[in-house]
């Protein structure tokens, strides 16, 4: 089922264990007239440019947006999972493998956090190239659960990890599209040197593995925009 989605004016972002953001982060969800312009990166000058201001997701721009849309209450994003286009992901992680904190200097407990503030039951992941939507639950339901940040990366990873149907490799009408989501394919197996095993969803992302963040959207609080390199 198709989903008009409409991009978010701002991102805001929440620290570890603070259910208030963090004042160099925060920013309001409403759109302004007098917003600055956000096409273009910050200028040298901070005192010319709000930090706490990210532009949407790189795709926004071809989005028409409607001006009867309705601006949900604002939704907060944990810093780990935060798109910040201006400055380097939180996480260094490839969403072609399985999500490891073991490397990092991470408190473990940080990834059990909630995935957004306040926690959600569930929220919906989305992406242009992706004609399906990622719906990531907690891991272990129950009443008043929510969803963590664990869970975000580990619904990441097994979404992408399921085989491409043949019908959707055909709806890839373009050519040059399915050779890059050909070459994304071989490139990935031959980097784990094992044996074919057919197409993933993670190969329609055309070897753009590289995790920047989510970045919210108006279409619904709940709905984010996965960004990637």
């Amino acid at each position: 089922m198709s989903r008009r989605v409409h991009f978010a004016p701002t991102n805001t972002i929440y620290e570890p264990h603070s259910v208030t953001p963090s004042p160099a982060l925060t920013a309001s969800s409403l759109p302004s007239s007098s917003s600055p312009d956000l096409s273009t990166p910050p200028p040298d000058d901070d005192d010319e440019y709000e930090p706490s201001i990210y532009p949407r997701t790189p795709y926004a721009t071809e989005i028409e947006l409607q001006p009867d849309v309705v601006i949900p209450k604002s939704i907060q994003i944990h810093f780990l999972l935060a798109y910040t286009p201006y400055s380097e992901p939180a996480l260094p992680y490839d969403l072609s493998w399985p999500f490891s904190q073991s490397d990092m200097d991470i408190p473990e407990q940080v990834f059990a956090e909630p995935a957004t503030s306040p926690p959600l039951p569930s929220l919906t992941i989305i992406h242009p190239a992706l004609k399906f939507d990622i719906e990531v639950l907690p891991s272990a339901p129950f009443p008043g659960s929510y969803v963590s940040v664990m869970d975000v990366l580990t619904k990441l990873y097994r979404d992408l990890r399921l085989a491409v149907h043949p019908i959707e490799y055909e709806e890839l009408v373009d050519e040059d599209l399915r050779k890059m989501v050909d070459l994304a394919y071989y490139t990935r197996y031959r980097a784990v040197v094992r044996e074919l095993k057919g197409l993933k969803k993670v190969d329609l992302l055309t070897g753009c593995t590289r995790f920047l963040g989510l970045a919210g959207t108006v279409h619904a609080p709940d709905v984010w925009e996965l960004n990637i390199s």
